[in-house]
This record gives structure tokens, C-alpha cells and sequence, in this order.
């Protein structure tokens, strides 16, 4: 691969230090000790276009990486070399022009593409076209587009290729609705599941666990749609409902899913409880500190939430201009008061919260090894003609 080298140095990242809010009461016992992240290392990229981080392959030392507005899938090594891989066109051998909307590896040598036309196509690490089998839905009822996120995870499963995944086209919300099932929508509406690629198998699951205490107590506090990580070292699932403050841990070393772990969830800037809402209520101006992700990071789950406008501020920005989010009045708001925090869960329990993530990158991928990379490329406040991603370790 011929490309033109460069050597870089990088020193540690400024961290954020600010805090939103003041409190003088105790830290819950389940918060724990504050945590950070270190410096280890940074993988530079020679490409003009922001790039997006999708997966590693600890066994080649590949990283999948795509174009941010491209979605040209590419494989790059540590040294930073780029091989492209030729899947971008409507033929038998592409996955569509317009790429996919994210790219993983299965196993130690193939990849799995979330393509735009309803179907998952099967690559080899060259780029060639090995197969196709549809999405587990072909129905288009919202979208919801993550800029440094897949929502699904290939893996073998007995020798069977797998996916858990989500899909919020699963059901469609004219007909599952808290309007029409009032708070039995929790029980109805599932959007995680398993698809097996060679049977087509799917099997959908409990998305909103029965302990989860809005549904415990017959409580409505939104569509809370959940967030699901799998570490397939450990055979584990994390499932994260957007409220509320519990992380359900399943085993899946079995023909099913069994719940081995209810995780209580605190942070000083987290209510105890999520509010009951109305079905009807604007979104735009709740300022509850929604779940934004989940993820396992080696030993580690990640769970990662951001602190909101206040809800008078967001009424009045709304008030003066309904494309508020264009506004310079909405960028100053968002810089003072919307913080991402993590905190992290060892061994079924939350041991402590990241309260300083690094201000020049964006949380992007972490890896079963326990590392967490941020892209410090695609909210960068200068133009460049590389990439580059930081990589962390948690360090207690």
C-alpha cells in the first residue's frame, strides 16, 4: 500500500474539568470513586475525509474504519496503511453505492456490512462479496442515524455466525404505542435481538426486563428505547434502557439469554427515578439525562450518559426560532451545560464514574483488550489532512 508516511507526536489530552451542578450531599454508595482515563497511544490515518472507527481485529492488529459521508469501508493496520476495499456499487459483488450504514468483523476473517438496502452482506478481508441474507426488517417506520456507533454485533455461536443487534423498526410504533396499550407498551415493544445468518433464525428479546422499575411500577417515562452490548469473551449481554437507572447483564453462554445481574446505576448528576411523562410530551425540553450507549471494554462496561439544557432555556431557544438547533444561542447553551459522563460496572457493580472525558475527541469504540478509542477527527475545530484516533486505558 503505497501512502505517504508521517510522524506525529501527541502529548496527553486536556480534560474537562468543569462540573454542572453543585452538591454537598454524600456520594450514593453505588457511584463509587471517581475514575480516569490515560493516554496510551494514537493510530494517525493519512485521509483527507473524517473517518469513523466501526470495529479492531486483535488477531490481524486491523482496525475497520469508514468515511464519514462516503461509508467507504477500509481496513487499516497500526502503522496507519490503508487498504480500501471495493464494495461501494449496486452490482452482485457491492453492497450498494451509498456503502453501509456500519461495518464489523465476524470472526478472525470476515466482515459483516449493515447495508442501506435491508440486508447484511458477508465480505471477506479482501473486499470480496461472499454473500447476503435480508435485515430482520424491511420496513422503514423512524431512523435513527449514530455517527460513532453500530447497533449490531457479529460473532460465532457454536460455529453459527450471529448477530445481536438493535432495531427500532422492529415494530411499528402506530400499532405499539403507549396510546393503544397504555404501559403494557413495555412488554410489547421489543426492538434487541439475535438473528442467526444461516438459518435466519431471529429471536426477539426482552428489551424492557421485567425488574426494570418503570415497568415494575407501572410507570410511563417514554419510549426509552434500549442499548445492548455484547463481549464475546465472556458470553455476555448489557442492556441499557435510555432511562432510569438500572443495566440488566445476561449470560449467554447457554441456547438463550439467562439475567444473572441487576445493576443499580447513580451519578450526583442523575435523578433517582426517571418522571412519569405524558405520551405527548416534547422531547426537545425534558432536560433528564437520558442513557446515550453502552459498551464492554475488556473487564469493564461502559455506560455513558450527558447532562441536558435546562428545559426553561430549551423553551425559550424553541420560542425565538423552531431551527433553534442552528443557532448560536443553542452552541453556547450546549457548551456550558451538556457534559458526557460514564460510569463504569467491574464484576456486576458500578465501582465508580469518568467525570473528565477527553475534550478533544468524541467516544468512538472500545475493544474486548479494554481499549477505548476516541475519534478526535470529525468535531475537530481545524481543518487537516489526516486522522487520528487517541487510544485510552482505564486506569483505577
Amino acid at each position: 500500500m503505497g501512502i505517504m508516511r508521517r510522524k506525529y507526536s501527541f502529548g496527553l489530552l486536556l480534560l474537562c474539568s468543569g462540573l454542572i451542578f453543585s452538591c454537598s450531599q454524600e456520594k450514593p454508595e453505588t457511584e463509587g470513586k471517581g475514575l480516569r482515563l490515560e493516554l496510551v497511544d494514537s493510530l494517525v490515518v493519512d485521509k483527507l475525509e473524517p473517518l469513523l472507527m466501526d470495529d479492531y481485529l486483535p488477531e490481524e492488529k486491523l482496525y475497520l474504519l469508514k468515511g464519514s459521508k462516503s461509508r467507504q469501508p477500509m481496513l487499516v493496520n497500526r502503522e496507519g496503511e490503508i487498504k480500501e476495499l471495493d464494495v461501494l456499487n449496486d452490482g452482485p459483488a457491492g453492497i450498494g453505492s451509498r456503502g453501509a450504514w456500519g461495518y464489523r468483523f465476524l470472526g478472525d476473517d470476515k466482515i459483516i456490512a449493515q447495508g442501506f438496502d435491508f440486508k447484511f452482506h458477508k465480505l471477506d478481508l479482501e473486499g470480496k462479496k461472499t454473500g447476503e441474507v435480508p435485515t430482520i426488517t424491511s420496513d422503514i417506520h423512524r431512523m435513527i442515524i449514530y455517527k460513532h456507533r453500530t447497533t449490531f454485533s457479529p460473532f460465532l455461536k457454536d460455529g453459527e455466525p450471529m448477530i445481536i443487534g438493535e432495531e427500532v423498526n422492529a415494530f411499528n410504533p402506530a400499532e405499539v404505542n403507549h396510546q393503544k396499550l397504555g404501559n403494557d407498551y413495555y412488554a410489547k415493544a421489543k426492538t434487541l435481538y439475535t438473528y442467526n445468518l444461516n438459518s435466519l433464525k431471529t429471536s426477539m428479546l426482552e428489551s424492557f426486563p421485567q425488574d426494570w422499575s418503570p415497568r415494575a411500577e407501572n410507570k410511563y417515562v417514554g419510549e426509552s428505547l434500549p442499548f445492548v452490548s455484547y463481549h464475546i469473551g465472556k458470553q455476555e449481554i448489557a442492556v441499557l434502557p435510555s432511562m432510569g437507572n438500572q443495566l440488566f447483564l445476561y449470560d449467554y453462554s447457554g441456547e438463550n439469554p439467562e439475567l444473572k445481574t441487576v445493576v443499580d446505576l447513580s451519578h450526583r448528576h442523575r435523578p433517582s427515578s426517571a418522571a412519569e411523562v405524558s405520551a405527548d410530551a416534547d422531547r426537545r425540553t425534558s432536560d433528564y439525562p437520558n442513557f446515550t450507549d453502552v459498551r464492554h471494554a475488556g473487564e469493564y462496561v461502559l455506560v455513558i450518559f450527558s447532562t441536558k439544557i435546562p428545559s426553561d432555556i430549551m423553551r425559550q431557544l424553541i420560542a425565538q426560532d423552531e431551527m433553534y438547533f442552528r443557532s448560536e444561542e443553542y452552541s453556547e447553551a450546549s457548551k456550558r451545560y451538556v457534559k458526557t459522563y460514564a460510569l463504569v460496572i467491574k464484576d456486576g457493580q458500578q465501582i465508580g464514574s469518568i467525570d473528565e472525558m477527553p475534550s478533544k475527541g468524541i467516544f468512538n469504540l472500545t475493544t474486548e483488550e479494554g481499549d477505548i478509542y476516541f475519534d478526535g477527527n470529525t468535531n475537530s475545530e481545524f481543518e487537516r489532512d489526516y486522522n487520528v484516533f487517541y487510544r485510552y486505558r482505564l486506569k483505577e
